[in-house]
């Protein structure tokens, strides 16, 4: 019998409704952003989100082990459809695991009523449980990220904790049968000790799921850990059950002890009135022997004799103090020394070893939190390629790992000061004078999330970003690939960003932060009167700020290319020491195309021209990064050409490069993988691109300081030479004076070491940058390279 037309046409739309409703969005999006104005809608503050539909993080790389992988992103898809049942189930497997091995423990038979228990606690408590973390999550979200994970650590363990353990053990007597009074006496003997040791465990396992684990995921990490937590509670449990059944035991073997146990609480209940202890009647002989002999008897088979010969011995209880022989003493020594003197032996081994260990954990802080640790060199690279297959998600994983532990102020940085701020490393740019001429490219920063982490590595300039106007996801992923062999990399990210807006709010909460600290206002922070530059907020440090075009924007559309840079420095700028123009990105399609002369040239111009107007007493400097692979005489002058007629106040020399040709060493093998990842679409970054790097940068020395010659004949600045080694030659003797400034190189590509960052200064650079070279020599890169510099000098 066919279906109505009704159900047919309902089945049909509910089968495509998700692909048109799909479609629908992603045109909105696309007429969003092409009908809206300059300024897109400003991000609101960001917080913990809850899981929806599409916007699930990237599974790390934990997870994608064969089926492991599958498990993982069924969970995720469950968790996002239907987050209460997936809840809910979860705590079922949970409990039911945790009570097989706590009855395992135990080493008793199987009782299928326990678990029967376990599984009612668990069902009627899975979903207040959750809700309580999805508030912990929304809640108490302060600017900094120690204060916000320590609030809801002690928050859950204030609120949360007893009220859980109350009803997780008092279910299980309500369940077991107990009355009211054996109900409030299991709470009163599991409560306490379960509270106690919880916060062994809890506020770690909290600290770490709200710092490193994604939200949909932490049900199952906090359901790993509570497995054995859940093991734990239930055998408390158990133990109690055990010590209430011996003492019932106990009472009907021996039914005259409990009459004798209870006539003298009588007599003592009497008896007791507020008195001191001298004037306290001791009971009599057989009172005494007959009150031990009845709790000895018990506590003995329930393990609790301290607590026995303690109560007996409490003088606000009104009992005397057992007899001395009733229970024999074992001494340790046969000697005639005293206990005090054992005492005191003991509590000075005990002083000797605490302090051992604190001095061996701050030992050990100082030296895992030093960049010259050789651990940060061999081990932590190596461990993180391992770990993650994917290069991205390695990348992820330091930056969240580096972020999180500047926060906790357990980051690693430069301890040596004497390299920190040696005289023969200082150097002087744009008239300011830098600490060191070592720099961090863009790339590694991407969102600014962690300048301040990458300052304390050593280095001079971090360069952060790049950063579009609007939000983009980049290219599709995979879209990094390593080549090990050769300490080479090849990455087609496609400027991934969270765009303008999102970038300019994390740099003012921390211009905010340090206004706060100091005890200025923001505004004289940005107006250079805290005593530190406005983008790094360091002394002898400057912050450089990548910009560039959406991928959506046509390249050809010169207004449209130049109107997204400018929407960029109006949101920047003010943050910034450095604003860095990038047109040489090889993974945004016909962005190099821009370098062309007239292009360029209205493009920096109007990027110079907005920056002036930023609101701040000094105006960040503008520099614009040039492509490696654009090396013909005709694009070069150019470039230069461009660079000189809008006002920009110097280049970085070097990006990434399409070309394969000569990045292999002779003698080099590598293997079918590595071969595979070369040949990858994408730039190219690795130390063989030094060389290149190094020819560049004598050149652009060269073309930008001819055309700097204003005064000079056209002969005169031909006839200049190639700058082969110092700073101090005839091209350095004809600009000095001049009313226009030296434009400034930064370089970078290809630089590992110190000594070739001695030769790319020398070469004509002021900046040495590296990127490439520390993702595989790690945090110590920079301090290593600046010690070689030093020892060459």
């Amino acid at each position: 019998m066919a279906a109505p037309p009704a159900t047919m046409f309902r089945a049909f739309m509910r089968r495509q409704a998700p692909g048109l409703r799909t479609r629908f969005t992603q045109q909105q999006r696309r007429t969003n952003s092409s009908n809206s104005g300059t300024e897109p809608p400003k991000p609101k503050r960001e917080s913990d989100p809850i899981p929806v539909p599409n916007t699930v993080a990237t599974i790390p790389l934990w997870q994608r082990l064969g089926p492991l992988t599958r498990a993982a992103e069924g969970y995720a898809r469950a968790q996002r459809k239907r987050p209460l049942t997936t809840q809910f189930i979860s705590s079922l497997v949970i409990y039911f695991c945790a009570d097989l091995s706590a009855q395992n423990m135990s080493g008793n038979e199987y009782n299928p009523e326990r678990t029967a228990r376990s599984l009612i606690i668990g069902a009627l408590s899975s979903i207040p449980s959750y809700k309580w973390f999805i508030f912990l999550s929304q809640n108490f979200n302060y600017t900094s990220r120690l204060l916000s994970l320590a609030t809801k650590a002690v928050v859950n363990q204030v609120c949360f904790t007893p009220i859980f353990n109350s009803y997780f053990f008092g279910m299980q007597a309500f369940l077991a049968g107990d009355n009211f009074e054996q109900i409030i006496e299991r709470i009163r003997r599991t409560v306490p000790v379960s509270i106690v040791n919880s916060c062994k465990l809890w506020p770690a396992v909290t600290a770490f799921s709200f710092s490193f684990i994604p939200m949909e995921y932490r049900s199952v990490f906090s359901g790993v850990i509570a497995v054995g937590w859940q093991t734990y509670l239930s055998f408390l449990n158990r133990q109690a059950e055990v010590v209430e059944e011996a003492e019932e035991a106990e009472v009907r073997a021996h039914p005259e002890k409990a009459h004798a146990v209870q006539g003298i609480a009588v007599d003592i209940r009497k008896s007791s009135t507020p008195r001191s202890r001298t004037n306290a009647e001791p009971l009599s002989a057989g009172q005494d022997q007959q009150l031990f002999s009845a709790m000895a008897s018990v506590c003995l088979r329930s393990g609790r004799v301290q607590n026995a010969l303690r109560s007996a011995r409490n003088p606000a209880l009104v009992r005397p103090r057992l007899p001395s022989n009733t229970l024999p003493r074992r001494h340790a020594s046969t000697g005639t020394g005293s206990s005090s003197e054992s005492d005191a032996g003991s509590n000075l081994k005990l002083a000797l070893y605490g302090t051992a260990l604190a001095g061996s954990l701050y030992v050990s802080y100082l030296y895992v939190t030093d960049t010259r640790a050789s651990v940060h060199r061999w081990l932590v690279p190596p461990m993180l390629r391992f770990i993650y297959s994917d290069a991205e998600e390695a990348h992820h994983a330091g930056t969240t790992m580096m972020k999180s532990l500047y926060d906790l102020g357990l980051h690693i940085r430069e301890r040596d000061r004497t390299l920190a701020q040696h005289p023969a490393l200082a150097s002087e740019v744009y008239g300011f004078q830098l600490a060191n001429p070592i720099g961090i490219s863009a790339g590694l920063d991407k969102h600014a999330d962690i300048p301040d982490a990458l300052f304390a590595l050593g280095a001079g300039v971090v360069e952060v970003g790049g950063c579009t106007p609007r939000p983009q996801e980049g290219n599709p992923k995979p879209r990094v690939f390593r080549v090990p062999s050769i300490d080479g990399m090849v990455n087609r990210y496609g400027l991934n960003s969270r765009g303008a807006v999102s970038m300019a709010g994390t740099l003012r909460e921390r211009v905010r932060r340090f206004a706060r600290k100091a005890g200025v206002t923001e505004q004289q922070v940005l107006d250079g009167e805290a005593g530190v530059p406005a983008g790094s907020l360091l002394p002898g440090r400057l912050l450089a700020v990548q910009i560039a075009k959406n991928k959506e924007t046509d390249e050809r559309d010169v207004k449209a290319v130049t109107e997204d840079y400018v929407y960029c420095v109006q949101a920047l700028a003010k943050y910034a020491d450095i604003l860095v123009v990038n047109v040489s990105s090889p993974n945004t399609p016909g962005l190099r195309d821009l370098q062309a002369t007239e292009p360029l040239t209205r493009l920096l111009s109007a990027v110079v021209d907005e920056a002036a107007k930023a609101d701040r007493k000094v105006r960040p400097k503008v520099m614009v990064k040039v492509s490696p692979d654009e090396e013909e005489d005709t694009q070069v002058e150019g470039i230069v050409q461009a660079v000189c007629n809008s006002g920009v106040d110097g280049v970085i020399v070097g990006n990434t490069t399409k070309r394969r040709t000569g990045v292999v060493p002779q003698g080099v093998q590598l293997s079918a993988k590595e071969q595979k990842a070369l040949i990858e679409t994408g730039g190219y970054s690795g130390p063989e691109m030094y060389g290149r790097t190094l020819e560049l940068v004598k050149r652009y020395r060269q073309k930008l300081d001819s055309q700097t010659l204003q005064s000079g004949s056209a002969e005169e600045a031909a006839a200049i030479p190639s700058v082969d080694g110092t700073l101090s030659g005839k091209v350095h003797d004809l600009i000095e004076g001049k009313d226009t400034p030296r434009k400034v190189i930064f370089a970078t590509g290809g630089i590992t070491n110190g000594e070739q960052a001695l030769k790319i200064l020398n070469a004509g650079a002021s900046v040495a940058m590296v990127y490439t070279g520390l993702t595989y020599g790690g945090p110590g890169t920079i301090t290593r390279i600046k010690k070689e510099m030093v020892d060459q000098a």
